[in-house]
């Protein structure tokens, strides 16, 4: 014989059925991302996109003939210019690409590659006030204050319009 046939329950059945206090487990409400996060991500891939172009788009000053009497920079400016300034705009497409993602590191990458691009427009205008100088006449100072000055408005206009999704309570970033 097994165990299996001694086993006997036994009890009563009751037609009463037992009240058991259960808590419950509380209000789930589901609430959609903000899709700001994605359409900032996009527009600041944009802007960097230009940024890269216009980077780039410097190097074609090298081949402007000197008798054109354009104002040409020396070419250590130009080349120094196109490689600071496609770092920084390849940063901030990186940036750009992890506010679409969701990733609030994504945020501070952008607005870390603003902040940079900002003094790195300063130190260049700031560098090119001899050579302006030499073009025309004392108007090398004037033109790299108006350029910082110009740069550091705009740097905190772009800062802020990254920072946006930061304001919202369901911005849904990580």
């Amino acid at each position: 014989m097994s165990n299996e046939e001694n086993d006997v329950f036994s009890g009563s059945v009751s037609s009463q059925p037992q009240i058991v206090n259960v808590q419950p487990a509380g209000n789930l409400m589901l609430v959609e991302k903000s899709s700001l996060p994605q359409i900032l991500g996009v527009l600041v891939i944009i802007f960097g996109a230009l940024s890269l172009l216009s980077a780039l788009s410097n190097t074609l000053t090298i081949f402007v003939p000197e008798d054109s009497g354009a104002l040409v920079p020396p070419n250590w400016i130009v080349i120094g210019q196109t490689i600071t300034g496609s770092l920084i705009s390849g940063a901030t497409i990186f940036g750009g690409y992890h506010m679409f993602n969701y990733q609030k590191k994504g945020i501070w990458i952008a607005l870390g590659a603003i902040g940079v691009g900002f003094l790195n427009n300063a130190v260049w205008s700031l560098l090119s006030v001899d050579y302006i100088d030499s073009q025309a006449e004392g108007f090398g100072a004037i033109a790299a204050g108006s350029s910082v000055v110009c740069g550091f408005l705009c740097s905190a206009i772009c800062g802020l319009i990254v920072l946006m999704p930061l304001f919202f309570a369901n911005h849904g970033m990580e």
